[in-house]
């Protein structure tokens, strides 16, 4: 009995290892093509112009990861699991390329490095917090869902008004959805619980890791944007957020709103 204990142990602690190795070596990609895009000023103008594309990359990313979680079979075969999970990172990492383009490097890094640091934070915690997540799964379900309802009427609210805070409302009640079935995943992946991966789903445990971060990192670019917090001014002060009211000034019959 100790000796079958202990093998599982060892092969959960493996198979964490390489989930969470995995994980990191896609996050190293996303971080370095963002970066060129924002630094090469053709690829900048290329996605700027056509943000479409983006929008079709992150389709097709959401797409092939759906036909990689219910067809079964295509997850276990070697080389066909690497080259559709391959496909499903880069495309979900170009589908950002349009918000990237729009965002300077000193925040996407800044942001980057928060998300990255959320994520190892709640993936420690739910590994270490004795409480069994994954037998609350009703629980976490109706929670998720009244958080989403609330952020609904807040992202409702913010394009209809135009109020930061609204938004900003919104961004912290998603993070708390996301970061909370981080620490869902972390215990499936660590094994040891009520539900648990198999030991030879990696693949698929890296790919819900990254687009966990990557919803996180996506509810940024709002601040990225308009907050720009780690960004210096000529004047050597950082940029000042917009002002949430709507001014109204008119010069010879024509108006200039500011937000």
């Amino acid at each position: 009995m100790d000796d079958r204990v202990g093998t599982y142990q060892r092969t959960r602690r493996k198979f964490a290892a390489i989930v969470y190795l995995i994980t990191f070596c896609w996050l190293l990609l996303g971080l370095a093509q963002w970066l060129v895009v924002l630094l090469v000023s053709p690829a900048k103008d290329t996605f700027l112009s056509y943000h479409w594309m983006s929008i079709v990359c992150f389709t097709l990313s959401i797409t092939l990861a759906l036909l990689f979680i219910f067809f079964e079979a295509a997850r276990f075969v070697t080389c066909v699991n690497w080259l559709i999970t391959i496909l499903i990172v880069q495309f979900a990492i170009m589908g950002l390329f349009a918000l990237v383009a729009n965002s300077s490097w000193p925040e996407l890094i800044m942001w980057f490095a928060i998300c990255v640091l959320l994520l190892f934070i709640f993936v420690l915690l739910g590994s270490v917090i004795p409480h069994d997540l994954t037998l609350d799964v009703v629980i976490l379900f109706v929670i998720s869902f009244v958080f989403l309802i609330v952020s609904i009427f807040l992202i409702m609210l913010h394009l209809l008004t135009l109020t930061a805070h609204s938004f900003i409302l919104y961004q912290l009640f998603v993070s708390v959805i996301i970061l909370t079935f981080v620490m869902y995943h972390a215990q499936t992946i660590n094994g040891g619980r009520f539900a648990e991966m198999r030991v030879n789903d990696y693949l698929l445990a890296s790919i819900i890791l990254f687009y966990d971060f990557s919803v996180m990192f996506l509810l940024t670019f709002y601040m990225q944007i308009h907050y720009k917090i780690a960004t210096i001014s000529p004047a050597g002060t950082t940029t000042k957020a917009p002002d949430d009211r709507n001014t109204t000034a008119s010069n010879n019959s024509t108006q200039v709103y500011f937000f």
